[in-house]
């Protein structure tokens, strides 16, 4: 794997994330409240051949919001993360793969990730989870 490759993976997905992170946390500390959302994958929880560089950085964004949530949750700031399992059935996985449309049912379904978001939104600050993991019922794991 090339290291250019290596590092602009992990700037996008882990370097990224922390900067969206600590600007969106300095705001919600001016109120004491607020909820910061982070999106993961099966990536996030369990390495893949030929993936190293992706495996690598949403592992490393999964650590840094669970140490975002430790850190800030006494500020009144729920941090989560969402880790969506599997290939989502949305316009760009038709466009790239048309043949997915006749196997939908093995793709996740935008509104259930729609759901997982929701569901840690609303939770109150005595019943604050960190994770929720989306995927299909066909989905191997």
């Amino acid at each position: 794997m090339d290291a250019q490759y290596f590092e602009r993976s992990w700037r996008v997905v882990c370097f990224g994330g922390f900067l969206f992170g600590r600007e969106a946390i300095r705001r919600m500390l001016l109120r004491n409240t607020g909820t910061l959302l982070f999106t993961g994958a099966s990536a996030s929880l369990r390495g893949r051949p030929g993936f190293g560089a992706f495996n690598s950085s949403k592992a490393a964004l999964r650590a840094l919001a669970q140490a975002m949530a430790k850190e800030y949750a006494s500020d009144g700031i729920h941090i989560g993360h969402v880790v969506v399992d599997g290939a989502i059935a949305g316009e760009k996985i038709f466009q790239r793969f048309p043949d997915a449309a006749s196997r939908e049912d093995g793709l996740v379904s935008i509104d259930g990730i729609v759901d997982a978001f929701a569901f840690l939104y609303r939770q109150p600050q005595r019943a604050w989870s960190f994770e929720v993991d989306v995927r299909t019922s066909k989905e191997k794991w």
